[in-house]
């Protein structure tokens, strides 16, 4: 029988569907992926199995006596003295036998008639107690909670010292040993490192348990989960498999709605024609017997594309090295974190830090970046070297100004309608970008962090947690814009499926010593579009001309282009500023003259750009 049976099942708030028309049967055993963009109602699906949220139609029957445990995104306050005592006590129905176990053994010391029926009592008690497995509930607790990273030390603390992140793995670790039917879980890898993710990873695929899960993190979809639903455009779609499988049905699947989409389109249009010619003359019969065919008809409806931000990173040409570290050693207020080795990084690089939280790989980034002082050693950059940061607590974006202040903030010389264009590309469209960055959700400011990204042209990113708040289609996007960029790239991650999709170099953060992990060869970012341009190596360019203006250029030097693009980026600076200035633009001749001036002095710019990285290559060859 179905632990959870759902026909036709909608959830609305107010005025907005959220989905509808949702069948789904939930089997025992059965461990469900759910996926979908931010906004599409995954924690509404949730709250939905959890039996905290009522359809608005449809009905959802469920098995008689069904245990449910929920990890919800919000936790709730601790009441136990001690996270070990919080983990325990989640176990209510353990709990209630001890106490009633305890109090009967305080009835049994004092002798009277009921002592016979308390001696039954206690028996019956300590046999479910045992079986419930009461008396390894301390140790399989204490298992959990260092499997997730809670050491000793920590479950001794009270739960109200632990930080964010720690009180998210103890909600976790609560669940995890629950004695439940189905366990739904609401992006439960946020604020866990590598290790941490992997335990669960590991538990989750041995556990016999029926498990639903939201998650971002697609290896973990991918290894654990064997259904797939998906959230998009107010519905619901079910695909039995991997994830991996899912991406393959999705795909052939739209392709076979789209086609049935356009075929009963033709078909729709050549009965509109002929009751349109017909419906006057001899044959206006057979017209409105087509017309009422034609009302009775059902519409397949009109495929609709999941609404994608787009990315687009550029960098300056730069040596080849554009970052090297010499017996550099990191850490804060003077006491160092970890030593690197010498590190080289050169253009095309993707180098991915890993780590366990708190060894330092933000702090590593930091250094790099110049924000912190190395306690040892230095950062030594290359000839032409801009390095941006990708902060993942978003501390560079000022929560009290406007989505589209922060980007002319970060580059006041930018035209304000580039800023909206780039903006719209990351789904800021309209008034949107004149929210307040403080009232954004956080997948949002992740999306200006990364606008802010698109305006720039640094030749070197340091990225920290990137993928952190971005929904699985904003991952991809993002993916496959460090694939094209040609400048270096130095993440850190603790998701597994970016890594593998983008970095070719893998350093890990192992007792005190940064070491190379592994060499990861980078394939074609995540689930590559059709269509999608190949990643091209880097410094070769990006046009099918380049060989032609190779073979019809003058012979030239780095120095000399070098001289050039220095000109053009001091005209585009000039033109920019006289742009930037009130009076122009009452000058709609001059305006259009000077924008059409800065647009030929882009495109020069590139092709420069390009130039350059070429005769420097083959200088150094």
């Amino acid at each position: 029988m179905s632990l959870i049976n759902c026909s036709g099942v909608a959830v609305e708030y107010g005025d907005r569907l959220v989905f509808a028309g949702m069948d789904l049967r939930i089997e025992p055993g059965d461990r469900i992926g759910v996926v979908g963009a931010n906004g599409a109602g995954k924690s509404s699906f949730l709250n939905l199995l959890a039996d905290q949220e009522q359809p608005a139609d449809g009905s959802v029957e469920r098995q008689g006596r069904l245990i449910v445990t929920y990890l919800p995104q919000e936790s709730p306050e601790p009441t136990a003295e001690t996270v070990l005592g919080e983990a325990m006590a989640s176990r209510v129905d353990l709990a209630s036998l001890r106490d009633e176990m305890i109090h009967l053994e305080q009835r049994l010391r004092t002798p009277s008639p009921e002592i016979e029926e308390h001696l039954a009592r206690y028996g019956e008690c300590q046999a479910a107690y045992e079986g419930l497995g009461g008396y390894e509930l301390e140790s399989r607790a204490r298992a959990v909670l260092h499997g997730l990273g809670l050491e000793d030390d920590e479950q001794a603390r009270s739960p109200l010292e632990l930080s964010v992140g720690q009180v998210r793995r103890l909600e976790l670790a609560k669940l995890l040993l629950q004695d439940a039917d189905l366990v739904l879980l609401d992006e439960p890898t946020n604020h866990l490192d590598l290790s941490a993710i992997e335990w669960l990873e590991s538990h989750l695929i041995q556990s016999a348990r029926t498990i639903c899960l939201v998650a971002h993190d697609r290896r973990l979809l991918e290894r654990v989960c064997t259904r797939v639903v998906e959230l998009e455009s107010s519905r619901v779609e079910v695909y039995e498999g991997s994830y991996q499988s899912y991406l393959r049905q999705r795909q052939d699947r739209r392709l076979r709605w789209r086609r049935a989409w356009e075929a009963q389109q033709a078909h729709i249009t050549h009965q509109e024609d002929y009751i349109r010619r017909y419906k006057a003359g001899q044959r206006a019969r057979q017209a409105r017997g087509r017309q009422t065919l034609l009302d009775r008809l059902e519409r397949v409806p009109e495929p609709t594309e999941l609404r994608r931000m787009r990315l687009s990173l550029h960098a300056a040409p730069s040596a080849q090295v554009v970052l090297r570290t010499e017996h550099l050693s990191c850490g804060r207020d003077g006491s160092p974190l970890f030593a690197t080795p010498d590190l080289i990084v050169s253009r095309g690089d993707r180098l991915a830090i890993l780590g366990p939280n708190g060894s330092g790989k933000t702090t590593l980034l930091h250094t790099l970046v110049g924000d912190l002082d190395p306690v040892e050693g230095r950062v030594v950059k290359g000839s032409r070297a801009r390095v941006r940061l990708y902060r993942q607590d978003f501390s560079d974006l000022d929560p009290e100004r406007t989505v589209l202040q922060n980007l002319l903030d970060d580059h006041p010389h930018a035209l304000t309608e580039r800023a909206r264009s780039v903006l719209g590309a990351m789904l800021f469209s309209g008034d949107r970008a004149e929210a307040t960055v403080g009232d954004i959700s956080g997948g949002e400011k992740a999306r200006v962090a990364l606008a802010r990204l698109g305006m720039d042209d640094a030749n070197c990113l340091l990225l920290d947690e990137p993928t952190n708040h971005l929904d699985i289609p904003a991952q991809e996007v993002l993916e496959q814009a460090v694939g094209d960029y040609p400048g270096a790239v130095i993440l850190v991650s603790h998701d597994r499926y970016f890594v593998d999709s983008v970095a070719n170099r893998v350093l890990e953060v192992r007792d005190g010593q940064l070491v190379e992990r592994q060499r990861v060869a980078p394939r074609p970012a995540s689930t590559a579009k059709a269509g999608a341009r190949p990643r091209q190596a880097p410094g070769s360019g990006s046009r099918s001309a380049a060989p032609k203006r190779k073979a019809t250029r003058p012979a030239a030097t780095p120095v000399a282009t070098e001289r050039q693009i220095a000109g053009l980026e001091s005209e585009r600076q000039a033109l920019t500023d006289r742009l930037a200035d009130p009076a122009t633009h009452r000058q709609p001749t001059l305006e259009g003259d000077l924008l059409n001036r800065l647009a030929a002095v882009e495109q020069q710019l590139q092709l420069a750009y390009a130039a350059w990285v070429e005769l420097e290559g083959s200088t150094e060859r």
